[in-house]
């Protein structure tokens, strides 16, 4: 049996260790912040459905730890060699070239929270699509001719489609019935189905609630590649 002194000692004991783990916890938990709080993971865009990113990490830079909460398609518009550090784990080093797509739930379960170093000569620059909630809406999310959307990605609740148009070249008439972004891989001249032209450049988005009968035509001298994230 303890006797008094003991029984205090071992009282002083348990709250030590106690404030310790609070502490701990608390140190721990001030340790990452929201995924758009990281200073080069900038929020470009948000609505009640979506928030896009800009994400470019300068050779060198390491970022703050950062949670990803929302699953975001991430579209690589200039690649290089990078790490990734899981809270606590391990780094995973992995070269991502320029049009790779991959989305934040692909390598780990949601939420995550890591933080990314740029090892490599050049900008790593994507642009992040994220999904805060379902989409409900209802209806077919694209109805129409889709020749010329390549089928990039796809899963439970969004499709991800390549469009590549040479000079010249025009995609099939579709409409959009659900939201859906688009992220321009290069720069060009783009004309709608009515004849309007735009000129756009690599990184450029759009965010669009749905869309009528519209096609593209590439008005320009080179190839013009988009990226469309259907969410269904």
């Amino acid at each position: 049996m303890l006797n008094q002194p003991q029984k205090l000692s071992l009282l002083k004991f348990k709250i030590s260790g106690l404030f310790l783990f609070l502490w701990a916890n608390t140190l721990f938990a001030e340790e990452w912040v929201p995924v758009y709080e990281e200073p080069r993971h900038r929020l470009v865009f948000e609505n009640d459905e979506t928030y896009i990113l800009n994400v470019k990490l300068e050779p060198d830079y390491v970022s703050l730890y950062h949670q990803h909460k929302a699953d975001i398609l991430y579209v690589t518009i200039g690649g290089t060699t990078v790490w990734a550090e899981p809270l606590g784990g391990k780094r995973r080093q992995a070269t991502v070239d320029k049009g790779d797509l991959r989305f934040s739930s692909d390598n780990h379960p949601l939420p995550h929270i890591h933080r990314v170093g740029n090892i490599g000569q050049t900008p790593f620059h994507v642009i992040g699509v994220a999904r805060k909630s379902a989409v409900t809406k209802g209806g077919t999310p694209i109805e129409g001719d889709t020749s010329g959307m390549e089928m990039a990605m796809e899963k439970d609740h969004a499709s991800v489609y390549r469009i590549k148009l040479a000079p010249g070249e025009k995609s099939g008439l579709h409409s959009h019935n659900l939201p859906y972004a688009r992220v321009f891989m290069s720069d060009g001249e783009i004309k709608d189905q009515k004849g309007k032209s735009s000129v756009v450049s690599a990184a450029d988005y759009l965010w669009l609630e749905k869309e009528g009968m519209h096609s593209y035509e590439n008005a320009g001298e080179s190839e013009l590649e988009i990226i469309e994230v259907q969410w269904r």
